[in-house]
C-alpha cells in the first residue's frame, strides 16, 4: 500500500509507475482537488434492468461527487458507449477527456434476485483495478445496493472505508409563536428515507446511535422530568434506559455496545458516570463540585475524554476508563477560550470538539495528547460534531440568517476543513450524530 501524505493539493497519484494495490490517502490539511471519475450507465437488456440501470448510476453518482474526493465527468464528453468500455475500454479515448478512472456496470434480473457485477478501471495504468458481483433478493434494496457499489470504490481509491450506506439522526425542531417542538428524526446520510421517530408532545435532545445502530439513546423531558429512553429502529419500542435527574448529556455508548457513559447534575455540580448495560452495575469516574460533562469514549474503550470547567472555565480532559475516582484527570487544552462536547475519531487519532471564544463558535480538532490543535469550521452557534464511520469526516449544526430569520442546520465538513456542505432536512435541524455502517 502507498500512503501519500498531502499538504497542498490532494489527489495526485494516479501515475502510470503506481502500485497496484489499493491506495490510502491521509489528509490532514491542504487544498483538496477532486478525482476526474467517468461513471457509465450499466448494461441492461430489460425495460425494468434500464429503470434501475438509470436509478444506480443518479445514486453513485451523487455518492462519490457529496464525498468531494471526485469530480463526474459529463456523460456528453464521453467517446465510448458503456457495453464496449464494460469489456474493454479505449484507454487513450478516455485519456483524451481527462478521465483518471472509469466506473462501468452491467445489471441481471433472475428469479428476483437482483445481480451487478461492477468494475472501476484505471486509465494511466490501463487496468482493471476492480471488479466485484453484488447482489441483493430484490429491487427493494435498490439504494442499499447502490450505495454498497459507491463504498467499494470509495475504498479502492482511497484505502478508506466508504460511508454512503450510513444513517443520521438528528433534533428536528419546528417553532412557532407559542411553542417549540423537538423530536427525533433519523434519515439516510444524503437526506432520503427521511423519518420521525419521536412525536413531539415532550421536547427531546441528544439522540445518540448505538454502535451497532440499531438502537438510539435520547433525553426526553416527560413531564419536565429529564429521563433517558433506548428506542429500538427495528421494533420502533422505546424503554426507560434511566432517570437521571438533571443529567446534562443523554448517554454515549462504549464502541463494544456494554457500558454507556454520562454525567449526572446533584447539588450544582456534574459529575460523570459509568453504567454497565447487562446488570446496571454504575461507577463514578469525576468526584468534584465543578460542571464536568459530555464524556466520550476512546475507540479502543481504554480512554475517555469530558469537558470541565475545574481550571475555571471549560477545558478538555482525559483520562483512563477503568480509572475510578481516585485518579486525577489529564487537562489536554490550554488555549483561549472554551472548550466542550468533545468526541473521539473512529480512528482514534483525533478528538472534535466545540469551542466557543470572544462570542465566536468553532469546531476543532486536536490529538489525544493535547497537541495539534486546529480549527475546521466556525460560524454562529457552530456546535455538536459527530464523525463518520471511517473518521474522514465530520457532522455539525450551526446557525445561518434566512429570510431575516435564525435557522438550525446540519453541515458535514471534511477534516482538513474543506468540502463544508449542508445537508437537506425538512425543517430546523440541529446535534446530530452520524450511525455506523450498516452490516448487510
Amino acid at each position: 500500500m502507498i500512503k501519500l501524505k498531502l499538504c497542498s493539493l490532494l489527489f495526485i497519484f494516479f501515475l502510470k509507475n503506481l502500485y497496484s494495490g489499493p491506495i490510502e490517502i491521509d489528509v490532514t490539511k491542504g487544498t483538496i482537488e477532486p478525482l476526474p471519475i467517468a461513471i457509465t450507465k450499466f448494461n441492461y437488456k430489460s425495460i425494468k434492468e434500464k429503470t434501475i440501470s438509470n436509478q444506480i448510476y443518479e445514486i453513485v453518482s451523487n455518492d462519490l461527487t457529496n464525498s468531494g474526493l471526485f469530480r463526474k465527468i459529463s456523460d456528453n464528453a464521453f467517446l465510448q458507449d458503456e457495453e464496449e468500455v464494460f469489456f474493454q475500454p479505449s484507454f487513450r479515448d478516455w485519456s483524451l477527456i481527462d478521465a483518471n478512472l472509469i466506473v462501468s456496470g452491467r445489471i441481471k434480473l433472475y428469479n428476483d434476485k437482483l445481480l451487478i457485477n461492477i468494475k472501476l478501471w484505471d486509465v494511466y495504468r490501463e487496468k482493471l483495478i476492480l471488479s466485484k458481483k453484488v447482489e441483493v433478493l430484490n429491487d427493494n434494496k435498490l439504494r442499499v445496493l447502490a450505495h454498497i457499489i459507491s463504498n467499494l470504490i470509495y475504498q479502492r481509491v482511497t484505502g478508506e472505508k466508504g460511508y454512503f450506506d450510513t444513517r443520521v439522526v438528528y433534533i428536528a425542531e419546528e417553532k412557532t409563536a407559542n411553542n417549540i417542538s423537538k423530536r427525533i428524526a433519523i434519515m439516510d446520510y444524503d437526506g432520503n428515507n427521511h423519518e420521525y421517530l419521536t412525536n413531539g408532545k415532550n421536547i427531546a435532545i441528544t439522540p445518540r446511535f448505538s454502535p451497532n445502530g440499531k438502537k438510539i439513546a435520547y433525553l426526553s423531558f416527560s413531564d419536565k422530568k429529564p429521563t433517558v429512553f433506548l428506542f429500538d429502529l427495528d421494533t420502533k419500542k422505546e424503554k426507560v434506559l434511566g432517570n437521571f435527574s438533571g443529567m446534562s448529556f443523554a448517554p454515549r455508548f462504549s464502541p463494544d455496545n456494554k457500558r454507556i457513559i454520562f454525567s449526572l447534575t446533584k447539588r450544582g455540580s456534574s459529575n460523570i458516570f459509568i453504567q454497565t448495560l447487562s446488570n446496571n452495575e454504575t461507577i463514578q469516574v469525576t468526584n468534584n463540585r465543578h460542571i464536568n460533562t459530555s464524556p466520550s469514549f476512546s475507540p479502543d474503550n481504554k480512554w475517555i475524554v469530558f469537558s470541565s470547567d475545574r481550571s475555571g472555565k471549560q477545558n478538555l480532559y482525559i483520562k483512563k476508563s477503568n480509572d475510578g475516582i481516585s485518579k486525577k484527570a489529564k487537562r489536554i487544552t490550554f488555549g483561549e477560550g472554551s472548550y466542550a462536547t468533545p468526541v473521539w475519531s473512529p480512528r482514534g487519532d483525533y478528538i472534535a470538539f466545540t469551542k466557543t471564544y470572544k462570542n465566536e463558535f468553532f469546531i476543532g480538532l486536536i490529538r489525544k495528547d493535547g497537541s495539534g490543535e486546529r480549527i475546521i469550521a466556525t460560524g454562529y452557534l457552530t456546535e455538536s460534531p459527530s464523525w463518520s464511520p471511517n473518521g474522514r469526516t465530520l457532522i455539525f449544526n450551526k446557525v445561518n440568517k434566512s429570510n431575516n430569520k435564525l435557522v438550525s442546520s446540519i453541515f458535514t465538513i471534511d477534516i482538513t476543513g474543506n468540502l463544508e456542505k449542508k445537508l437537506n432536512t425538512p425543517g430546523e435541524a440541529s446535534d446530530p450524530d452520524w450511525g455506523p455502517s450498516i452490516n448487510y
